[in-house]
């Protein structure tokens, strides 16, 4: 499914007044639920929190359990606000890897026909998971 029009409403939302990247995505399950997040900036830039991860945190706190993520949707302006591809960060790769267990989708949109999609595992080779813990 396209989520590009849903993102782009949610892009809004962001809070991004440091960088003026603003970071929207969309989580999906097995089951076709969806979690929402935006990227938040904080002054003390250790406590910004991005997108992906909202949206990941919302999920579990939501219920979802290891394992039921199958794709992340994700659009992102940048400063200029010019719609750009943005791929998960490395701490966002790693969530994600654990939470789907390292069997999800990454979509990177920059317009409702420019899709570019990614595996968690091509974006993230040999991901430390919680089995080896």
């Amino acid at each position: 499914m396209n989520y590009f029009h849903q993102l782009e409403g949610l892009l809004e939302r962001s809070y991004a007044p440091y960088s003026g990247f603003n970071v929207a995505a969309i989580v999906v399950t097995k089951t076709g639920d969806i979690y929402k997040g935006v990227n938040v900036e904080s002054a003390a830039y250790p406590t910004t929190i991005c997108a992906e991860r909202n949206a990941l945190h919302t999920a579990v706190t939501e219920g979802v359990q290891i394992g039921d993520i199958s794709e992340v949707h994700i659009l992102a302006r940048n400063a200029t606000k010019i719609l750009v591809k943005a791929y998960p960060c490395g701490a966002c790769r790693q969530v994600i890897a654990e939470q789907a267990e390292n069997d999800a989708q990454i979509y990177s949109y920059t317009s409702a026909s420019e899709i570019e999609q990614h595996s968690i595992s091509e974006l993230l080779p040999f991901a430390f998971l919680g089995q080896a813990l």
